[in-house]
């Protein structure tokens, strides 16, 4: 049991070590490569999930209680589980962002950004700006702006070569305002905002990376709308991924904190095996509730800012269809979860 806790462990490290590893290398010189990372990405990760999360249920069932193997399989069981389940609520949540049309009233669309390749848009890039091309088709009065610099050595600017690929496909290049300046999304907004400040404005982006985007511009006090393209399948697991770990990076201690809550809550429930049923359904219940607050934690700070502001709105807790529909999948998974930990 030892060994094999040692080996899964291994192998969790592993799976999200190559996985961000894959992600840190930035410069892919084919189309091949692309999908041979992007497919090695997911099966690391469906075997993460279907393999090694799994072991460790076992060995947390079978170990000897508060043992070291039993303690070290406690750790690396939990965060793998936070990351995980957080991945998959980031991919739902992602995914939901394509729902969003683009609103009645436009005065600008702003195109964020990504890297480009020899003066070519790649086709991440290049599904943004069929979205803003196919809203614009119906806000012809709307200009576009195309936000991002020169990066890793290019030649061209983003900016210039996303605008290039508009006029291409039709739009007027009166309509069509160069912001050539940012580097990354931070920027692309923070510069964008300098140049239009109104409401009005709708972004687009890649569905991956709406939730990190729209997190920015809300710490910049900046009420624009989001909508979102959808990424192409062979580009999904490492962007997805990528952009997921972004937000972890931004929000790091509400990370760090939520695996030490539920370090404690775990091992006062595997503690207390003796308890009554009720007293684990009880305890069922508070964990249920901790994870509820965590995965929305975001939304309610948000909230709260933005009731201390006076700009009242209902709880995206509540006012969100797909959140709530996520709220009860978490209630059933983690009951499960805590049925396995405190061997019922």
């Amino acid at each position: 049991m030892i060994y094999l806790n040692l080996v899964n462990e291994l192998i969790c490290a592993l799976c999200w070590g190559i996985t961000i590893r894959l992600i840190l290398i930035r410069h892919l010189n084919s189309e091949t490569k692309v999908a041979r990372f992007n497919t090695f990405a997911f099966v690391l990760m469906v075997v993460n999930l279907v393999v090694v999360l799994p072991i460790f249920a076992f060995l947390l069932k079978n170990l000897p209680i508060q043992s070291v193997s039993w303690l070290s399989a406690l750790v690396v069981a939990t965060i793998d589980v936070l990351s995980t389940f957080n991945l998959i609520l980031f991919c739902i949540f992602s995914c939901c962002t394509r729902l969003r049309k683009c609103p009645a009233t436009v005065q600008d669309f702003l195109v964020l950004g990504a890297a480009v390749k020899h003066g070519q848009v790649p086709p991440v890039l290049a599904t943004r700006l069929d979205k803003a091309i196919n809203c614009w088709k119906t806000h012809q009065s709307a200009k576009i702006i195309v936000s991002g610099g020169i990066v890793q050595k290019a030649k061209e600017s983003e900016a210039e070569v996303m605008a290039a690929y508009l006029i291409a496909h039709g739009i007027p290049a009166r309509k069509i305002i160069r912001e050539n300046k940012a580097l990354n999304t931070w920027q692309n907004l923070s510069f964008a905002s300098h140049i239009k400040s109104q409401e009005t404005v709708v972004v687009v982006t890649s569905d991956f990376h709406v939730l990190r985007a729209r997190a920015y511009a809300r710490k910049m006090g900046l009420n624009w709308s989001f909508i979102s393209s959808k990424t192409p399948w062979r580009y999904c697991p490492l962007t997805f991924i990528r952009d997921y770990l972004g937000i972890i990076r931004d929000h790091w201690w509400v990370f760090c904190g939520s695996t030490l809550l539920l370090l404690l809550v775990e091992f006062i429930l595997k503690s207390n095996m003796s308890e009554t049923e009720g007293e684990n359904n009880l305890l069922s219940l508070i964990f249920t509730l901790f994870i509820l607050i965590y995965c929305n934690f975001n939304q309610i700070i948000i909230w709260i800012i933005n009731v201390k502001r006076g700009h009242f709105a209902f709880c995206p807790l509540f006012d969100n269809w797909s959140s709530n529909y996520i709220n009860i999948i978490t209630i059933k998974m983690v009951n499960n979860i805590v049925n396995t930990v405190s061997g019922n």
